[in-house]
């Protein structure tokens, strides 16, 4: 069955989500902190959610994806984790998109590899993934792989990004003289 994904992350309350800054006009559009009562979510080999990790959510109006940067508790990058979707719209206020299962992981390295193959082409069998749509979608894949290959995917601005400083931890209290 397939979900619809908010870029806030209210569809994964497992994650503990947190948002620090949403602007659908901005890139990235939102900026989630994973909370101290996350689960922790592993995919692809990648740790992606852990409490301290921050999603950065890119949003391109018309294009077949979505582009999660994750970063680890000291902002050093986890991956790139692509969702293949419906184009993004708001709903209930927020970007989101319907999500078909097929998704791009992209490690700090280079390396990459198309992950859930097996849940999208089970979408298509059940007759949840119009042919429309399959055609964006293997369109969308060729268009991925050929800019990726030519090193212009992940774009400038989601490879440039950094999340913010974490808030400063307090020393505690100060031992009496």
């Amino acid at each position: 069955m397939l979900h619809r994904k908010f870029a806030d992350l209210r569809h994964a309350p497992d994650l503990d989500p947190r948002l620090i800054r949403y602007d659908p006009a901005a890139l990235p559009q939102a900026v989630v902190a994973i909370g101290p009562g996350a689960r922790i979510k592993i995919k692809g080999g990648a740790v992606l959610a852990e409490p301290g990790f921050i999603w950065a959510l890119f949003f391109y109006p018309g294009r077949w994806y979505v582009i999660s940067s994750v970063y680890d508790a000291r902002g050093r990058l986890a991956a790139h984790h692509i969702d293949l979707c419906v184009p993004p719209e708001e709903c209930d206020e927020m970007l989101s998109f319907l999500d078909l299962k097929l998704d791009l992981m992209i490690l700090p390295g280079g390396e990459a590899t198309w992950l859930d193959r097996d849940d999208y082409a089970r979408e298509i069998v059940a007759g949840t993934i119009p042919p429309p749509w399959q055609r964006a979608v293997a369109d969308a894949v060729a268009a991925l792989d050929r800019e990726r290959r030519a090193g212009t995917f992940p774009p400038a601005e989601v490879a440039g990004y950094r999340p913010p400083e974490p808030p400063p931890t307090s020393p505690g209290p100060r031992p009496a003289p």
